[in-house]
């Protein structure tokens, strides 16, 4: 509990739900492309676009890494993710 005190440099009491909701959206607008510009509702919708079009980027490239007879990396977990 100290280490935490100490990096969060709050004293030990925690963030509101509603700061750390805040804090969220702000990295969330840094990931995802337009989220910038994008109020909190769209940034959402954006959001969920990008991570769609990730995992149709993700699929190409594994079909391409097929065609071409690359060998397909293994990482834990990841099939799981893409599921």
């Amino acid at each position: 509990m100290e280490e935490w005190r100490r990096r969060r440099g709050s004293g030990g009491r925690r963030p509101s739900p509603r700061a750390a909701l805040r804090r969220k959206v702000r990295k969330l607008r840094r990931l995802v492309p337009g989220g910038e510009d994008a109020p909190a509702r769209s940034l959402l919708l954006r959001t969920a676009d990008y991570i769609v079009r990730l995992r149709a980027r993700v699929e190409l490239l594994r079909t391409l890494a097929a065609l071409y007879g690359a060998p397909q990396p293994q990482v834990a977990g990841a099939d799981a993710c893409m599921s």
